[in-house]
């Protein structure tokens, strides 16, 4: 499994589709992170949401490397389908993880390393939470399941949107608002990581069951 990550990151970097979306969630974290006399869980909230459409577009991109040939080679190789797609996922989280740990820790150096612990915390969190349901959200609607790339932009962006912004979807929308008005309670916390957790493991066990079936 860890050659077949290895294989799906290098890939995404060879690529070098990341950049589309690296280049501007960095510009981002750098205006959200300047001051280092504001508070730095509402600033987290932003970036933690615009992770979640990087992780997706990252998410997209990578499936979209391979061709057709070239992933049944690579499903050969990995053993399985559910092992290919769980190497997608398993880059794309890894690759998030990373840029919000640069967020974090970009906050960290603005206010000169005096973050109280939990607020880090739920930063870190946030960003990995906001990751997650990124990846959950474009796995299925990637060229893995929907023929075209226009319907899958389409129907990652609306998906993304509706997460973000619709408050009876309980998946980011209510730790993210509570990040921004205030500080979010441990119940509020831990409900979000197990959300998120939730919904990228079924997401990616129904997109790879339905993968084997259209391949056969």
């Amino acid at each position: 499994m860890t050659a077949l990550v290895r294989y799906q990151l290098s890939m995404l970097a060879h690529s070098q589709r990341y950049l589309a979306p690296l280049l501007p969630y960095l510009g981002l974290t750098a205006v959200m992170h300047q001051d280092g006399r504001a508070p730095a869980l509402p600033s987290f909230a932003v970036t933690a949401g615009a992770l979640l459409v990087v992780a997706a577009w990252l998410t997209v991109v990578l499936v979209g490397v391979e061709d057709p040939v070239q992933r049944m080679v690579t499903r050969s190789h990995a053993g399985s389908v559910h092992r290919l797609v769980a190497g997608v996922v398993t880059a794309v989280l890894l690759t998030a993880t990373a840029l919000g740990a640069v967020s974090v820790l970009w906050a960290e150096l603005t206010h000169g390393f005096r973050l109280p612990g939990p607020v880090v915390a739920v930063g870190l969190l946030a960003h990995v939470v906001c990751g997650a349901v990124g990846i959950a959200i474009a796995l299925p609607c990637s060229q893995l399941l929907v023929p075209g790339v226009g319907f899958t932009v389409v129907l990652v962006a609306v998906l993304s949107a509706a997460v973000l912004l619709a408050k009876w979807i309980p998946l980011v929308f209510p730790l993210l608002a509570a990040m921004t008005s205030g500080s979010p309670g441990p119940l509020l916390v831990g409900w979000s990581g197990l959300a998120g957790a939730l919904v990228l493991t079924a997401s990616t066990a129904l997109t790879a069951r339905a993968f084997a079936r259209r391949v056969g």
